[in-house]
């Protein structure tokens, strides 16, 4: 086994004291870098790259995976909120996994008493003790009963097109629905925000979304990429579909609407054409419709060929891997193929940022796709190093 010749000569106690010593120190760095992550994270910093979150942007950015990553983002939200055991990992006495697991106790417990538990236990003994606090007792069979004959759910459309959802479900249900909500918006926007109120109706474009909002996409992700497959029947003319329209006037003209739903923008039908069953119709002077043939569905054969040269969404950092739409670089309405060429993987979530909130895609000469921000910014798929940061001088932007 190779020893560092500077190592091989200290004693086994100078060896343990430094040890001790490093790790002390590791954890004041991270306290350091885990506040920068959380205030990065309330600024919203990384919806100006395209990141759903700041989990993930921090796995492109600095190299993590990203369960790491959302681990770290978590526990960054944590330490504003708690003083004490942000203290505790600045000061070097707690140790981040103590942290970690600190981070998961109800938001009622007492710090203090937390703290001084996390001071005088193992790591694993402070995971234990939280696990147990987040335990409840089950309710009666009558009161279990009694919500179960009151579950139901219901919907209806708003004036605005949206959706209103409301539901009663029963306890062990709800716990269900609640797991498969949080994860799955855990897993697209990072963990909850706490200084982000979930009411607010002014959030900045470049600051993430609240967390009820976050709940909505997660909720709309299960509903797309669950089985079986559902169906989502759009009536859209081709005027629409293509965007010629250059007036309010025009755009009057244009059928553009859900069935039996409400009207939706036609930069939003674009995204949903990009790898849908789409069906020529005429209509007659009798009203009657002529359905003439399907045209611009991505067929099994070369769906399979992009997953295999794909594999997740192509959209830097993001490495998603189900849900994944076939995104036309050049829109067929515009006279796009529907090759391999033409189209790539995009998940959801990045589908939509290249359609209604002004990102683009481009296919390089070399294969590869380049990605831009609204101001024309390159996404690039690795992030500039460290060192090309620390060469750059002072006042000057950083090309990507």
């Amino acid at each position: 086994m190779f020893v560092p010749t500077d190592l091989a000569d200290i004693p086994i106690d100078r060896l343990e004291a430094d040890i001790a010593l490093l790790a002390r120190d590791l954890e004041q760095r991270l306290a350091r870098w885990l506040a920068l992550v959380a205030e990065f994270d309330r600024r919203g910093g990384a919806r100006r790259w395209g990141f759903r979150g700041t989990a993930e942007w921090l796995a492109w950015h600095c190299g993590l995976a990203q369960r790491t990553a959302r681990d770290h983002v978590r526990v960054a939200r944590m330490l504003v909120e708690r003083p004490l055991v942000r203290h505790g990992l600045a000061s070097g006495d707690l140790s981040y996994s103590k942290v970690r697991a600190l981070s998961r106790a109800p938001a009622g417990e007492d710090e203090a008493g937390l703290v001084a538990l996390a001071r005088s236990s193992t790591a694993g003994e402070v995971e234990r003790v939280v696990r147990a606090l987040r335990s409840a007792p089950s309710a009666d069979v009558e009161v279990a009963n009694r919500g179960h004959a009151r579950r139901f759910l219901e919907w209806s459309w708003e004036p605005d097109g949206s959706l209103a959802v409301r539901g009663r479900l029963p306890a062990e249900d709800g716990a269900a629905f609640i797991e498969m909500i949080e994860t799955a918006a855990a897993a697209i926007h990072g963990a909850p925000n706490p200084r982000s109120p979930a009411d607010r109706a002014d959030q900045l474009p470049d600051r993430p979304p609240p967390w009820g909002a976050c709940r909505a996409d997660a909720l709309a992700e299960v509903a797309r990429s669950g089985s079986p497959r559902t169906q989502v029947v759009l009536h859209v003319d081709e005027a629409a579909l293509a965007c010629t329209a250059a007036t309010a006037s025009e755009r009057a003209g244009e059928t553009c609407e859900l069935e039996d739903g409400p009207a939706m923008p036609s930069e939003s039908a674009r995204r949903l054409a990009c790898d849908a069953e789409l069906i020529l119709a005429a209509r007659g002077d009798d009203g009657s419709i002529d359905y003439g043939r399907t045209r611009r569905v991505v067929s099994a054969p070369l769906r399979t060929s992009l997953e295999r040269r794909d594999r997740h969404c192509r959209y830097p950092g993001c490495e998603r891997r189900h849900d994944l739409h076939a995104h036309h670089i050049k829109h067929w309405a515009h006279g796009g193929a529907t090759d391999k060429d033409n189209l790539v993987l995009l998940c959801r979530f990045h589908h939509r940022l290249v359609h209604e909130d002004g990102f683009t895609v481009q296919r390089a000469r070399d294969g590869t796709f380049l990605f831009a921000r609204p101001d024309r910014r390159p996404v690039p798929v690795v992030p500039v190093s460290r060192e090309e940061v620390h060469r750059q001088p002072r006042g000057q932007p950083v090309a990507a």
